[in-house]
């Protein structure tokens, strides 16, 4: 493991969400779910070089982080369906649990960015379907 993603599991370990670091370049996060990811996106972040861990990485993150295009990441939690992505990509990754797939916060149903996800095979059409899925979240459209 390398000093960034080991820098960046321990920013993770203090209770960030999401951490992504390079050398002294460090980017966290608190918010839940992809909500990070996609403000970096939407702001025209990209993180080529960064190490990042994340609490949870499902296939939506997963899609998302190509896209930031880091190069390892680690997941406390880590779905079966990130993990295809990730290897497509050639994203070294490393986890605390490996689950099949990421459920919503009632635990009853799969998360609603993992239903958008799981209907993609590639980043970019992926992210444009869960931006429309985030609009509609944030405006009460859908649970």
């Amino acid at each position: 493991m390398n000093n960034d993603l080991t820098k960046a599991k321990e920013i993770l370990a203090q209770g960030h969400a999401a951490a992504i670091c390079k050398g002294d370049s460090v980017y966290t996060s608190d918010a839940n779910g992809i909500k990070p990811l996609n403000w970096w996106l939407r702001d025209g972040y990209t993180f080529e070089g960064y190490s990042a861990a994340d609490k949870v990485v499902g296939r939506a993150a997963a899609f998302l982080y190509v896209l930031l295009k880091v190069k390892e990441i680690y997941a406390e939690l880590l779905s079966e369906s990130a993990v295809e992505v990730l290897e497509h990509y050639n994203i070294p990754y490393s986890f605390g649990k490996m689950v099949p797939n990421i459920l919503n916060r009632t635990g009853d149903d799969l998360c609603p960015m993992e239903k958008i996800a799981l209907q993609h095979q590639e980043p970019e059409p992926a992210y444009e379907a869960l931006k429309i899925k985030i609009a509609e979240l944030m405006a009460g459209k859908t649970k």
